[in-house]
Parts: structure tokens; C-alpha cells; sequence
């Protein structure tokens, strides 16, 4: 069965739109293994300069089996990605980034070769999940950084489910959340279908 981590990273709980998403999205995945990153639980601490040596020593030591790097060795064996986060900012919560900084981790998820990054993660599919109050258009920084994240890490495929302006005067706010939860389910059913096609050849 494939590894499907689930970041969630959405401060409201039961009452966040995107977290609507992201259940969607799982429900989409049933019968596959999920392991969850509940950032709002998980309250990872930002690198300071003591927590950054010590990070720095142990990835020249190789020595991966400290617990600094759970998160990050089960980020680098998932088979796919799949982050719910709201539309904060121009960005994103900032939970996320903290945890996008847990999971650089030189030697286990990227490795420098001729003085360039090279991605080591497993994953192949990222899959980012957003809501926003207002019109977003291309203009969704979160995702675009997510997805430069990925690649570099050596995720290959990205793909952006979103539900839009739902703040506007007049907007069918269920209606978009819906819609776009029914993307999420039908994203997942495919990646989902594509990979058993993968492991039967």
C-alpha cells in the first residue's frame, strides 16, 4: 500500500474550509496508508542558532535516527505529498514554513552533487490544497513556493486543488467549497488508480 503523508496546516480545526478539503481528498485515498502531520498539534519549534548547529552536526554525522528528524524521515519515505493550507497572506500559515524547514534536512532529503541540490525524497506527487476568501488567479504564492519545495526535494508532479473567493458579497460559499471538494476526491481516486496500475506492470 502506498505512504500518504497529510500535512494539515489549518489553525481553525473542524471549523477551516481547507481542512474540508483535505478530508475530501483522504476519503478519495481509501484503503491506503495515511500518516498525519498535524502541525496545529505538533507545535514545531523554529531553527534558532543553538537547534541549527546541532542540526548541522548530526547531518554531517549522518546520524538520521535522532528524534530532530521524524518528521523529515517520513517525509522522505511518502509516496505522495498532500498539504491543506489556507490562503493567508499572500501565502500561508506560517506553521507551514516551520515546517518546510524541518523536513531540509541535507544528506536525507537533499544531497549537494557538484555543488547542486539533488532531491532524495520517494514521493513523485505533491498535492496542495487552499481556500481563500478572495480571488487567488495565478497568483498563489503558497502553492508556487510548495512547489519549488517539492522540486527541489525531487517530487516531480505537483497539483493545486483550490476554492476561491468565498468571502465575496454574493458567492455560493457552500457551493464552491463543495465543488471543489468533489475535485479533491476525484484528484485522489485518480492517484490513487494510477499507482495500482503502477504496481501491477
Amino acid at each position: 500500500m502506498a505512504s500518504i503523508l497529510y500535512v494539515n496546516s489549518c489553525p481553525r480545526g473542524g471549523l477551516s474550509r481547507t481542512r474540508r478539503l483535505g478530508d475530501a481528498f483522504l476519503q478519495g485515498m481509501e484503503g491506503e496508508t495515511v500518516l498525519v502531520h498535524d502541525l496545529p498539534a505538533l507545535r514545531l519549534p523554529p531553527f534558532e542558532e543553538k537547534s541549527l548547529a546541532r542540526r548541522e552536526a548530526l547531518c554531517d554525522a549522518r546520524a538520521f535516527e535522532d528524534p530532530m528528524f521524524d518528521r523529515a524521515r517520513e517525509f522522505q519515505s511518502a509516496d505522495c505529498v498532500v498539504i491543506a493550507a489556507p490562503y493567508w497572506d499572500l501565502s500561508f500559515p506560517s506553521m507551514l514554513k516551520v515546517w518546510v524547514e524541518h523536513m531540509f534536512v541535507r544528506n536525507l532529503t537533499f544531497v549537494y552533487r557538484d555543488n547542486q541540490p539533488i532531491g532524495l525524497c520517494r514521493a513523485q506527487q505533491m498535492v496542495y490544497l487552499t481556500t481563500s476568501g478572495s480571488p487567488i488567479g495565478a497568483n498563489d504564492w503558497g502553492y508556487l513556493y510548495m512547489q519549488a519545495v517539492a522540486h527541489m526535494l525531487g517530487i516531480r508532479d505537483c497539483f493545486r486543488i483550490s476554492a476561491e473567493g468565498l468571502d465575496i458579497d454574493g458567492a455560493d460559499t457552500e457551493g464552491l467549497v463543495q465543488k471543489a471538494c468533489v475535485e479533491a476526491r476525484a484528484l485522489a481516486a485518480a492517484l490513487r488508480d494510477a499507482r495500482k496500475e503502477q504496481d501491477v506492470h
